[in-house]
C-alpha cells in the first residue's frame, strides 16, 4: 500500500508590504506547494523578522532539478545515495 512520493522544488518569491520594495526570494523541496509556502513564510520570517502580514506572495513556480541554485538542494535532488547532514564544501 505505498504510495509514489515526489519530492518537488519550488522558487517563491515574497514583496514586502506596503512598498513592495523589498523582495525576498527562496527554494524549497516540498510535497506540496502549500507545504512549500508554509516553510518559506517560516524561514523568510524567522531569518529576516518579518510577520507573515507583511509578506506578499509574488510568484510560486515548480522548477527541475537543474535549475536549483543552492548546492545542497541540487545535490540532495540529483543524487540518490546523499547522506545527511550534507556539508558546504
Amino acid at each position: 500500500m505505498s504510495k509514489n512520493i515526489q519530492v518537488k522544488n519550488y522558487k517563491i518569491t515574497f514583496a514586502k508590504k506596503p512598498l513592495k520594495t523589498q523582495k525576498y526570494e527562496i527554494e524549497i523541496r516540498a510535497m506540496t506547494k502549500e507545504d512549500a509556502l508554509e516553510q518559506a513564510y517560516s524561514l523568510i520570517g524567522s531569518k529576516h523578522r518579518i510577520q507573515r502580514l507583511q509578506l506578499e506572495v509574488e510568484n510560486v513556480k515548480e522548477i527541475p532539478d537543474q535549475k536549483l541554485k543552492s548546492p545542497i538542494l541540487r545535490e540532495l535532488a540529483l543524487n540518490d545515495e546523499t547522506k545527511l547532514p550534507v556539508s558546504k564544501k
